[in-house]
């Protein structure tokens, strides 16, 4: 009886170690397509080789196209003609923009998906990992103002807790105040 005993508890603390990997893993993060070809891009024209930033837009163009029709009009446009006219300080604005698109693309998911905070938390882990790529090229008032509100959006989604244990509901009227928040800054970049 003893042996069936441990066998119930271990397989429970591996039940609930395993739990615990999944309710904080991030490994859903896959291939960043912006990060990706912002890589590239920047590779290039620091070479100033502006045939290789056309192929690499050209090979994401989908992707632009998607963050322009949805977060930030002229983006594609804007990067399609810095590209084309070789001028690499519009080239690095454009590109800092789908990082700011994408920010704002992760925050919309995580409200989407606020009922499920698995899901919720890795879009706003997403979401911060954008942002601290665009933080660099910020001014110190707009970084702290967007840090600020990206670190409430995840407050704001709540906690199920362990076994109920802690659970803190979602608070959406929260999330969509700060979300307008990242929204109008990501708007006025």
């Amino acid at each position: 009886m003893k042996f069936v005993h441990k066998i119930v508890l271990f397989l429970a603390l591996l039940f609930i170690g395993s739990s615990n990997l999944y309710a904080y893993s991030y490994a859903a993060a896959g291939k960043e397509l912006t990060i990706d070809s912002k890589e590239a891009i920047m590779k290039a024209i620091n070479a100033d080789d502006f045939d290789t930033a056309k192929k690499v837009f050209i090979k994401y163009e989908k992707n632009y196209k998607y963050l322009n029709d949805t977060f930030i009009s002229k983006l594609h446009t804007s990067l399609e003609n810095a590209i084309e006219n070789k001028d690499k300080k519009q080239i690095v604005k454009s590109l800092e923009l789908s990082l700011a698109a994408e920010v704002q693309r992760r925050i919309s998911g995580g409200l989407e998906n606020i009922k499920t905070f698995n899901v919720a938390k890795v879009m706003l882990a997403k979401a911060n990992k954008f942002y601290e790529l665009l933080a660099v090229s910020l001014d110190d008032n707009t970084n702290k103002k967007l840090k600020s509100a990206i670190k409430a959006c995840m407050l704001s989604i709540g906690n199920p807790g362990l076994f109920g244990v802690g659970a803190k509901p979602a608070n959406k009227e929260e999330y969509i105040k700060n979300q307008k928040i990242i929204v109008d800054i990501i708007q006025s970049l």
